[in-house]
């Protein structure tokens, strides 16, 4: 009998822990079961609920679900590792809803102990009031046991018992819990239909199972290279909330918003995929996709091509370029000076020179990028005007007038280098868009980690976005996905500073964070202890406020060590004791450097990823800096050297950018921890 094949995320995570050789044999298999070849058989796994076929004469096995003659593929692996995962697991469908949860047995034995004061914990349904539920016709003291369930393994437990329109409506409500008036149209649109229990293959083709099941094509090439590569193919796919947010119209730009592995990235992706199917045949214009990072630009255009597929008419039609390079292209259709200047020092060296006040180099970068850049205050009479907000220094007008000359011969300095910083670069590029002198090469653009785009930067993509008759952006013309949390490279400043009107529904916050457990997320939020608030949002919107994981987990670990090589015989036993890739992170490049010696003498060789380095699918120990650790994801993580963090403050500038700075230090934690999906350690050492 030949099969349609349904993988799920437990079946790609657990196929990421094979190696190249396996993969191969997995992928021979389930061609095999899909074509009904004699050679693998299906059987069952009575009296579980499950089937199973072998690979690799039975060595491994595929844990699967079937229905009809559909398999769901759930877990793959060792013969006596995965009859022991088919007894701890079960598959339930509540409606369109489909999912796969421990039995409650087995999650109670696995749950630490936990000693002192048990953790606040806010399950899918508990900031739901009874006005809500009463639209769904549910009532006390339903209400308060629905609001007292911790996660969703039990409430899909307790919503099998449901009529299926409302366990239906209620698991929409769990998911994105803000979507009141989603939930109760669907509800009584599936009443009206007189909607009965869908089938198990029909759920799995409906939008609310696209973030936990795949039901490929096996013709697709992307499917077949997927089946030999790595797990990122599962990551451009869509979770229905996320969805929504997707296909929202806006008058000229949307914001989306979350905390870390809530999928920012996915629904840019996604964004633009979608703005690029609308895109009218007589707009030669493609969609620009970018953000203020090379290394991040390029993988946002692997994604696109994984999404999109390679040399397709819609990725054609999606452009992946960085801030700094699109700008270039316009300063030189504009035949302006485009040299990026890196290595500002030499400039800053001139510009001081006429420093009579002896402030110093930092302060007058501080000034530029905080007063000027925000304000887009770039002559003397607007800088005289403009109000130094957040400045912890007085400056009178003459006062003022002595810091522009430093700030204008800087400038200067920049010019007679070939061009500028990304700053200076970007400003000039958005005056040729608004003169008129060049026209906007994209229809529609798409920004992502727009936390660490600065003011400059930020005005210049609304300009590429920017109607020229109208003077205003194009509809759906500019989409920015950002966390401010993770703003560990540029100023805090708000979008209407920079003519960016995001209110009402076109400020949209993602709030489930599929990545890492809600053990490890409660640690990294409270990092952020005394700094929650964001200028990136609007008034009355708070990015984590009902922010969740559905994963349980356990609190990061925490060490200390006497010495750094006691830090590294840790390490190296982590590694030696689990196969499952381990990212470690340090704030010091120095301290990662004198690691990976230290994990060398003892047999290990792990790899250092730089700027423009990407894992690859054999490493198991990654080393970097927090900072290249943006955009990189692994089972378990390491924050090393944690007595690094905040690193010492350089001193100089303006009085308030020291609590800029420790603000910066916090957010780099945050970003670090949530690296992880499944375990996280934090090590302290005394002395080096």
């Amino acid at each position: 009998m030949a099969y349609e094949l349904a993988l799920s995320t437990t079946f790609w995570k657990s196929r990421d822990a094979l190696d190249n050789r396996e993969r191969d044999a997995l992928a021979d298999a389930m061609d095999k079961v899909q074509k009904g070849l004699p050679s693998v058989h299906v059987h069952d796994l009575a009296p579980m609920p499950f089937v199973s076929f072998g690979v690799n004469r039975d060595a491994m096995r595929v844990i699967c679900k079937r229905d009809g003659n559909i398999l769901i593929c759930l877990y793959v692996g060792a013969h006596d590792e995965t009859y022991h995962w088919a007894k701890r697991h079960r598959v339930l469908q509540v409606g369109n809803y489909v999912r796969i949860v421990q039995t409650r047995e087995e999650e109670e034995a696995e749950r630490p102990v936990v000693t002192g004061p048990e953790p606040t914990t806010s399950g899918p349904l508990a900031t739901v009031n009874d006005d809500a539920f009463a639209k769904l016709h549910v009532h006390p003291p339903t209400t308060r046991l629905l609001r007292e369930l911790t996660d969703e393994d039990l409430l899909v437990d307790l919503l099998t018992h449901f009529p299926s329109t409302r366990g239906n409506a209620l698991l929409h409500l769990a998911t994105d819990p803000a979507d009141i008036e989603g939930a109760e149209l669907e509800y009584l649109a599936a009443i009206a239909r007189n909607d009965e229990e869908p089938s198990l293959s029909d759920a799995l083709r409906h939008d609310a199972n696209s973030a936990d099941f795949w039901i490929p094509d096996p013709a697709d090439e992307a499917y077949r290279r997927a089946l030999r590569g790595g797990f990122e193919t599962w990551r451009v796919f869509l979770h229905p909330t996320q969805r929504q947010v997707v296909r929202v119209k806006s008058k000229g730009a949307v914001k989306v918003t979350g905390g870390p592995g809530t999928g920012k990235t996915v629904v840019a992706l996604h964004r633009a995929k979608h703005l690029a199917e609308g895109r009218a045949d007589s707009e030669p214009r493609p969609i620009l996709v970018t953000t203020f990072s090379s290394v991040l630009t390029e993988q946002l255009g692997h994604q696109l091509d994984l999404l999109c597929g390679k040399d397709t008419p819609i990725r054609e039609r999606i452009v992946a370029r960085s801030l700094v390079s699109v700008a270039q292209d316009v300063l030189d259709a504009a035949a302006l000076p485009r040299e990026l200047v890196v290595d500002t020092d030499d400039c800053w060296e001139k510009a001081l020179a006429h420093d009579g006040s002896g402030r110093g180099k930092l302060f007058y970068e501080s000034e530029r990028e905080h007063v000027v850049a925000v304000n887009d205050a770039w002559t003397e009479a607007a800088y005289l005007k403009v109000k130094r907000t957040g400045r912890g220094s007085r400056l009178d007008r003459a006062g003022r007038r002595e810091v522009w000359k430093v700030l204008d011969a800087f400038e200067q300095a920049l010019l007679a280098a070939g061009g500028g910083d990304v700053i200076a670069l970007t400003r000039r590029a958005t005056a040729a868009l608004r003169s008129g002198e060049v026209a906007s090469p994209y229809t529609a653009v798409v920004c992502d980690e727009i936390q660490d785009v600065g003011a400059s930067e930020l005005r210049f993509l609304a300009a590429l976005a920017t109607d020229p008759e109208s003077g205003t952006l194009r509809p759906n013309g500019l989409t920015l996905c950002g966390d401010g949390h993770q703003r560990i490279y540029r100023v805090p400043f708000r979008l209407s500073a920079c003519g960016i009107d995001v209110r009402g529904r076109a400020s949209r916050v993602l709030r489930l964070n599929y990545r890492t457990t809600d053990a490890i997320r409660r640690a990294a939020v409270a990092l952020l202890e005394g700094n929650e608030g964001d200028e990136l949002e609007d008034e009355g919107v708070h990015a984590l406020r009902g922010y969740r994981s559905i994963r349980r987990g356990i609190p990061p670990e925490h060490r200390t060590f006497a010495t750094a090589g006691e830090e590294a015989d840790w390490i190296a036993e982590l590694v030696r004791d689990d196969p499952s890739r381990l990212l470690v992170l340090a704030r010091k490049r120095s301290w990662i450097t004198s690691l990976r010696k230290l994990l060398q003498a003892r047999g290990l060789e792990p790899r250092v990823l730089e700027s423009g380095d990407e894992p690859k699918n054999e490493d198991r120990l990654l080393l970097c800096t927090l900072h290249r650790s943006k955009g990189l994801e692994a089972p378990r993580v390491v924050l090393a050297g944690r007595q690094l963090v905040p690193a010492r403050y350089p001193g100089g500038g303006d009085p308030e950018d020291r609590t800029l700075w420790d603000r910066k230090e916090r957010c780099l934690l945050y970003v670090g921890m949530t690296r992880a999906r499944d375990w996280c350690g934090v090590s302290t050492v005394k002395k080096r």
